[in-house]
């Protein structure tokens, strides 16, 4: 009921009526009022009378029988007895006056009435009070009656539709409202969802709507799980590569027995706690997934997050991860000298060069078989490439390639095979016919000029010879005569010896696919 306080009428330490309100009771709706009168109430006066239009605007009713009910005849609550008499259910404008024990009467408290049938709940019950992951929904339940505030009887049922009806609250949630039955019973379940302690509460919606019995504190018990990983982890993988986390999940039922955690999503953090993915559970608890290992993504950590389990956590680790190293060898070539010009560079996908380190030059003659080491380089941190190499080889139409022996998380490696292609020269004989000659007598010296490809050793024909002279004391060679080679390879050369000193043949190619040769150098003295 809408209050307005009633003053007293003269004496502003008479009467004051207050807190007008209404009571329900076995025989009826009765009225209450607070009143403060410090000399003492006497006597309460309700005056009921027409607010709408169905109740006869002279209609008046007068309420003298109150008593009071708590409190003192100073300070306290004062209440009508039996019912109010009235006839037509409606809404209805009382005026509450008190007198006091020197004849003072306050001014009228007044309020609104609202004397119509309202909706009384009966055996109200909320099932169970504590959730747990068997039984994360409520069953309310419970009967609607009418209470008649004429007589107080509420014996027949509250009807209800859907639109009007029950429905519960808790947590600024609120349930879709539910019909009553038509013995006034209604029955209705609610999903609360994650929460560990809440309180749900019942209302009907009616033109001012009720509301029922709160239930007890609702509560959760967490279930135990248990993951179980068919391999906790793995030794040695390649970064870049993939490995599958693959188990087993359980819960603890209430009776103690482990059963399959099944179709439940499981997330999958990596190293950083990021959430990488999810695997789902089937059926009969089994899950897998399969993640890709990188530099700082070794370790995984497998949990649970749904409501009413236990947080449960295990862990799969890649120990002493391996970077991949691929080595690539670039287009090499041989000059007619017979060195090889070779460089290259690697790649560690996904990974960091940890720096420094060299790798190996390695030669075949056949590019599959007989692989020796030739010489080695430094690795080029700074582009991940290798200095540029120049080895003089033994056979410039050979295979070449790279080899990286691999270090604590790098593996070793090979480069694909390349390839150059010169002919290789030599010269057989070139010999002085004599080691001592009298000066201005001459010497033959003769021998064989040959090639080799990828087959056998064949006479060079048509190519020149050079025949050099180093004065003995000197460290210059100086050119002395040419010869040309037959069909054969065979050359000689007839020189005139003036003075001491070592000579030599050399072959200088002329072209892009031979290299230079050296014949023997031999000493002749000029007596």
């Amino acid at each position: 009921m809408v209050t307005t306080p009633g003053q007293a009428s003269a004496d502003t330490t008479g009467p004051v009526v207050s807190k007008i309100g209404k009571i329900r009771t076995d025989t009826g709706l009765e009225l209450t009022a607070g009143i403060d009168a410090p000399a003492g109430v006497t006597s309460v006066t309700a005056t009921i009378t027409a607010s709408t239009a169905n109740v006869p605007g002279t209609f008046v009713s007068t309420v003298t029988d109150f008593h009071l009910v708590s409190g003192t005849a100073t300070s306290g609550t004062w209440q009508s007895s039996g019912a109010l008499g009235l006839d037509i259910y409606a809404s209805y404008r009382v005026a509450i006056t008190a007198q006091d024990s020197e004849g003072t009467v306050s001014l009228p408290g007044r309020g609104v009435l609202d004397y119509r049938p309202s909706p009384v709940f009966h055996d109200t019950a909320y099932k169970p009070t504590t959730l747990s992951f068997e039984h994360q929904d409520i069953n309310v339940t419970g009967r609607l009656t009418e209470y008649d505030p004429a007589g107080g009887d509420t014996g027949t049922p509250w009807p209800t539709t859907a639109g009007m009806g029950v429905y519960v609250t808790w947590d600024g949630h609120t349930s879709p409202n539910n019909a009553t039955a038509a013995d006034g019973t209604f029955a209705l379940t609610v999903h609360p969802g994650d929460v560990q302690n809440t309180t749900l509460h019942v209302f009907v919606t009616t033109p001012t709507y009720a509301q029922g019995p709160d239930s007890e504190p609702i509560t959760s018990v967490d279930s135990p799980v248990r993951i179980t990983l068919d391999h906790t982890g793995s030794t040695g993988a390649l970064v870049g590569s993939t490995q599958v986390i693959s188990g087993t999940a359980e819960r603890r039922r209430e009776d103690g027995t482990w059963v399959p955690l099944a179709n439940i999503p499981l997330p999958i953090h990596d190293a950083t706690g990021t959430r990488a993915t999810w695997a789902t559970t089937d059926a009969t608890g089994r899950f897998s997934q399969t993640v890709s290992v990188t530099n700082d993504t070794t370790i995984w950590t497998v949990s649970d997050t749904r409501p009413f389990l236990a947080p449960t956590s295990v862990r799969y680790t890649v120990a002493k991860p391996v970077a991949k190293v691929s080595l690539y060898a670039n287009k090499p070539t041989v000059d007619a000298s017979s060195r090889l010009h070779i460089s290259g560079y690697l790649t560690v996908p996904g990974a960091l060069w940890p720096g420094g380190g060299r790798v190996y030059i390695q030669q075949s003659n056949d590019g599959h078989t007989g692989w020796t080491s030739i010489g080695s380089t430094t690795i080029d941190t700074s582009a991940d490439g290798f200095a540029a190499s120049v080895l003089t080889v033994t056979n410039p139409h050979g295979y070449w390639r790279y080899y990286y022996p691999g270090a604590t998380a790098f593996t070793a490696a090979y480069s694909p095979v390349v390839h150059a292609f010169r002919y290789q020269t030599a010269i057989s004989g070139g010999k002085p016919s004599s080691t001592r000659v009298t000066k201005h007598h001459t010497v033959t010296i003769s021998g064989t000029l040959k090639q080799n490809g990828y087959g056998h050793w064949t006479p060079l024909p048509k190519a020149t010879v050079r025949i050099l002279f180093r004065p003995s004391g000197s460290s210059t060679w100086h050119l002395i005569t040419s010869a040309h080679t037959s069909s054969t390879g065979h050359f000689a050369a007839h020189p005139t010896i003036t003075r001491s000193g070592t000579w030599r043949v050399v072959y200088k190619t002329p072209d892009q696919v031979h290299v230079n040769a050296n014949g023997p150098m031999v000493k002749v003295t000029a007596r």
